[in-house]
């Protein structure tokens, strides 16, 4: 038997949340997502709902979540640009 400590995020607390990803053009196809400055995640932009999954996953973990616009070089590095705040 496993015990799930995940948080139920209540629906008015997620409300809004994929508007608060920065929008992804030009270049940009990744979001990298932090948590109090530690790293979380890379999600490639074409799947949000992951994105956001993850998000919710790691709510209440860190005092804040960010997700900035990245790319993904040839090296698999990132490049981070504007943040957006959950």
């Amino acid at each position: 038997m496993t015990l799930d400590l995940s948080m139920k995020v209540p629906r008015e607390i997620k409300r809004g949340w994929e508007r608060r990803f920065p929008d992804l053009s030009g270049k940009w196809t990744h979001w990298k997502i932090t948590g109090a400055g530690k790293f979380i995640a890379v999600v490639d932009g074409a799947d949000l709902l992951g994105a956001l999954k993850i998000v919710e996953d790691n709510y209440g973990r860190y005092i804040t979540i960010k997700a900035s616009r990245a790319t993904v070089n040839e090296h698999g590095q990132l490049k981070d640009e504007e943040v957006g705040l959950f």
